[in-house]
């Protein structure tokens, strides 16, 4: 299918009074962003979501609006919505006119996957109708009015439901008008083209994408998206050193044929140099002169490589792990093309990552400055870095 063929329904009508707020629990704000912001984000970046469409309380129009406006490149709308769910998803329904699927998503559940999305999306368009669940982990009772057990339900076959939820468009509008016609107030859109005869998929999601409901989910939505901050980290290096005689010229730990090297304290590796400065500046850690300065005799004349392994036994106690590096080098003089890949995977070997996580580029400054004067190279480096899991 084309992009854009399933419009995104995310009502957020729900009120925050078990959490202690005032207003909608969508624009209760966590880690920088209302609620309402991350689940946006969540689904935001899916070519194959057309439209967003956002029913809100009358009076949080504006501020919907305003957070609206923050996602320029797709179609986000915001309406009135209803006094029920029901009545706000049927509003919804009505501004959609070109898309094929519908999905139907909690607001209030910023911490969807996309990995959760895209299955879900996925068995939609086979099966017409989908949707995430999760197993039950507890022993299910059936009480009567006056807390009398009445029976104990068979787990293994107990899932709970979540969102999204995924039908065709003309599924869901017919299963929203016979809920309308007989005043069917269901718990969730399923339930609705469950009475219409039609199957509902199961896909198996995770706990992670939690409803956040009460006091402690919003504290551990809080919680995990602080600590998802602080997850990713990003560092930058630069080095440059002089061309001299009588020097090997090593880049990326790999001896390329000329007649000059690079001139330094050690090895003068300048790329692998620039690569241990970014690694070191994501965690905020000085450079590579505050770890191993060119005043120590231990060294002199070091293959920049076993920096390198120091570097990465630095990061790996920090408990952080290499995501990627991209290198460039810059040299108006020798050709680099043909030794990329083997330094890609000498980095690659040092750092304990693959080779496809180190990109090295090389290029020339058009005889422009000191490099296009053969003077000497220079190296810039860009790493990410992820927080190992505890």
């Amino acid at each position: 299918m084309k992009p854009g063929y399933i419009s995104v329904i995310l009502p957020a009508g729900g009120e925050g009074t078990r959490l202690g707020y005032s207003e909608p629990k969508a624009f209760i704000p966590v880690a920088g962003k209302t609620i309402l912001e991350h689940t946006i984000d969540c689904f935001y970046p899916f070519e194959q979501v057309g439209r967003i469409i956002i029913p809100v309380p009358a009076r949080k129009l504006n501020d919907a609006r305003e957070i609206a406006s923050k996602y320029p490149d797709k179609d986000v709308r915001v309406i009135a919505g209803g006094e029920e769910r029901l009545y706000s998803i049927n509003l919804a329904l009505s501004q959609i006119e070109d898309c094929t699927y519908v999905a139907v998503h909690d607001a209030v559940r910023p911490m969807v996957s996309p990995e959760e999305i895209q299955d879900v999306f996925d068995a939609a368009l086979t099966f017409g109708a989908a949707m995430l669940v999760t197993p039950s982990d507890y022993t299910l009772k059936q009480l009567s009015a006056d807390m009398i057990v009445q029976g104990t339900a068979d787990r293994s076959r107990i899932w709970q439901a979540q969102t999204p939820q995924v039908f065709s468009t003309e599924l869901i509008r017919n299963a929203y008008k016979k809920a309308l016609d007989d005043q069917f107030f269901g718990t969730d859109d399923a339930s609705l083209v469950e009475r219409t005869g039609h199957r509902v998929k199961a896909v198996e999601g995770s706990r992670g994408n939690i409803k956040i409901t009460r006091k402690q989910d919003l504290d551990y939505v809080h919680y995990k998206m602080t600590e998802l901050q602080q997850s990713v980290r990003i560092g930058y290096g630069y080095d440059t050193h002089r061309l001299a005689d009588g020097r090997a010229l090593i880049l990326g730990g790999v001896t390329i044929p000329f007649e000059k090297g690079l001139d330094g304290h050690s090895d003068a590796d300048v790329l692998i140099h620039a690569v241990i400065d970014a690694l070191l500046g994501a965690l905020a850690l000085g450079d590579i002169g505050s770890h191993f300065p060119d005043t120590d005799a231990a060294f002199k004349d070091i293959d920049s490589r076993l920096l390198l392994r120091k570097a990465a036994a630095i990061i790996d106690e920090k408990g952080y792990s290499t995501g990627n590096i991209d290198a460039t080098v810059v040299a108006e003089r020798p050709r680099l093309r043909s030794f990329i890949d083997e330094m890609r995977s000498v980095i690659a070997g040092d750092l304990g990552i693959d080779s496809a996580q180190v990109s090295v580029k090389a290029t020339t400054s058009e005889k422009i400055g000191f490099v296009g004067r053969e003077e000497g190279i220079s190296a810039s480096c860009a790493a990410l870095l992820f927080k190992k899991d505890r």
